[in-house]
């Protein structure tokens, strides 16, 4: 068969002697010539040239010849979808946008020798056309600007070689396309944007006008391309208005392509006065974004032309998203809302806080099972709280999460224990670090650093009472002792209690601690001697508040050594009756055992 025969059809028409000449022969289109629509794996040619329907043209076919130019069934659907939208886009502005310049990035190598004044005078000189050199800069030796205008580009590029700098080399051109230029803020550039913002603020209204910042003449007139979508740029613009107009009241930020207003946090706090914004024409794509404008008692804001402004189904979602952060907003993108409902009842007032929270029929008794339980907490054998504990009971230890971070020698004695949720992750070391049982307990606490606790920092509150169960908890502050007593870091300390009755007692089931750092205000009260309680009697003589004093003094070291009123009294008297001195004093001679067993209650 000949080559002819084998691709040629037999197209004459039934009864008719008309002839259809073959269809010429090309180069086969691959499939990735194909425009959509049209079958997958299979070439045009084999589409026009496969086996056709030879029934003639008086016989209905119900499958017609592929049609490469006929528009396929989604254009169509989208022609209609069109049509049905009035063939116009919510944001009609972003066509405008989508106007961006060419840019065109012109290189000098070896610029920097040559200097910028040298460069641009040769250059503007031979150029035929004129340009306009936009954030002109030295990168290492080499000199770089930008043009937008394509006929200034090419011949810029003609000028390569036709300029001799001073030192009798010949000055290189190269134009490349590019992006938008990168934007880099110097002190030149910053007292250029402040004359522009000058130029545009209104002393009288407070106004400030920023709307197509890009397209200023002042930064155009100095070569200068700063859009405020460029983060260095809106950062810059949002500190020179925190710091040299705090009393703005309107900000016009219209028709600059922005997308975050994370820079704008800097003004809630300052500017107070800022009552009127104006969003109109951005990018801004979820209404979280005026999240960075809390803190401001807006009246009127104009988002218009926002992705955002899509996001809600009704009119009344978009309102009360935005009333959500703005509670004082009278007026949305034009129009008038109705007045904010509210209870304004003046100046804030607060109940006054309480120290601790304890019913009178159970006070007496929570105080005096935490007088027993830190009397031989702090006593140095801990090992008898094995009585305070329930059989099956539970006990984790857990630090601030950035206490290793800060100081961490101060609490790494604890660190080994320490089960805070947010540090360990791990499920197994997690169950590893719950202790279970009295004994296990015990020996934790035992292996702790020995410590002294201020009672008159406690603060207790207690949950839950009933007959069968108690949970309260107290909070106070306490130091480490040992050799370097008087060195001793101040700790603060967060304790949970569940508590079951059991014999004539209670026992605890359930036993949580928190440990970190003492703030400076605890620091300053702990371990301060508090003054005798006023009465309406007349004030004692001297001789007698003396006594009272060191009466007292003896009652609390009494109470945080465990020793008994007569050992607690020669301590005092031989230390001069300074209470700290004889604390440090007692642990020297504890931890040496000089001290005799009758010494202790």
């Amino acid at each position: 068969m000949s080559r002819q025969g084998y691709f040629d059809h037999d197209n004459r028409l039934p009864n008719a002697s008309v002839y259809r000449p073959p269809i010429a022969m090309g180069r086969q289109r691959k499939f990735r010539d194909h425009p959509r629509g049209a079958p997958s794996g299979k070439s045009l040619l084999h589409n026009i040239d496969g086996d056709v329907e030879m029934s003639g043209i008086y016989n209905s076919c119900s499958e017609r010849r592929y049609n490469p130019y006929a528009p396929t069934k989604h254009q169509n659907s989208r022609k209609k979808y069109k049509k049905q939208m009035g063939n116009k886009s919510k944001h009609s502005h972003n066509q405008q946008n989508r106007e961006t310049p060419c840019w065109y990035k012109i290189t000098i190598p070896h610029g920097r020798k040559s200097g910028k004044s040298f460069i641009l005078k040769s250059l503007q000189s031979l150029c035929e056309c004129p340009f306009l050199p936009v954030n002109f800069q030295f990168v290492g030796n080499a000199a770089e600007f930008y043009v937008t205008d394509h006929n200034a580009a090419e011949q810029l590029k003609r000028l390569t070689r036709r300029i001799t700098t001073p030192d009798g080399f010949k000055l290189i051109t190269i134009t490349t396309k590019c992006a938008a230029p990168l934007v880099s803020i110097d002190a030149e550039t910053e007292e250029a944007l402040k004359t522009c913002m000058s130029s545009r603020y209104d002393t009288i209204t407070h106004n400030l006008a920023l709307s197509e910042f890009h397209k200023d003449p002042n930064l155009k007139a100095v070569g200068l391309f700063t859009p405020l979508n460029k983060p260095i740029v809106f950062n810059t613009v949002a500190k020179i208005i925190h710091d040299h107009i705090p009393e703005i009241e309107t900000l016009d930020l219209s028709d600059n392509r922005l997308y975050s207003l994370d820079a704008l946090s800097l003004l809630a706090s300052d500017c107070k006065q800022l009552r009127s914004v104006i969003l109109r024409n951005n990018k801004l794509r979820s209404v979280s974004e005026l999240n960075h404008l809390k803190g401001l008692e807006l009246k009127d804001l104009i988002l218009d032309g926002n992705p955002l402004c899509d996001d809600f189904k009704d009119r009344t979602s978009y309102i009360s998203a935005v009333r959500d952060r703005f509670p004082k907003l009278m007026t949305l993108d034009g129009y008038s809302l109705p007045a904010p409902i509210g209870f304004d009842l003046g100046p804030e007032t607060f109940p006054v806080s309480k120290k601790s929270c304890l019913p009178d029929n159970v006070k007496d008794l929570v105080i005096q099972f935490l007088d027993q339980y830190y009397t031989i907490y702090d006593s140095g054998d801990r090992s008898k709280l094995l009585d305070a504990y329930h059989e099956q009971a539970n006990f984790s230890l857990s630090l601030s999460k950035h206490s290793h971070k800060t100081n961490g020698s101060v609490l790494a004695s604890y660190n080994l224990d320490n089960r805070n949720l947010l540090k360990v992750t791990d499920f197994s070391q997690r169950f590893k670090l719950l202790k279970q049982g009295r004994l296990s307990i015990v020996s934790v606490l035992s292996d702790l650093p020995q410590t002294m606790h201020d009672p008159t920092s406690f603060s207790m509150d207690i949950f839950h009472i009933s007959s069968w169960l108690m949970c309260f908890s107290v909070v106070g502050v306490f130091k480490e002792v040992g050799a370097e007593i008087n060195n001793a870091t101040l700790k603060t300390f967060y304790r949970t209690f569940v508590v079951v009755p059991q014999g004539g007692g209670f026992v605890i089931t359930n036993e949580t601690l928190f440990i970190a750092h003492a703030s400076q205000d605890q620091q300053a009260k702990a371990f301060k001697v508090p003054a005798p309680t006023p009465s309406p009697s007349p004030a004692p003589s001297t001789e007698e508040s003396t006594a009272n004093e060191k009466q007292l003094l003896v009652l609390t070291l009494s109470k945080q050594t465990g020793m008994n009123v007569d050992f607690s009294t020669k301590c005092l008297q031989e230390n001069d009756w300074d209470f700290q001195k004889s604390v440090a004093i007692f642990l020297q001679l504890k931890e040496g055992g000089k001290i005799p067993s009758e010494a202790f209650i």
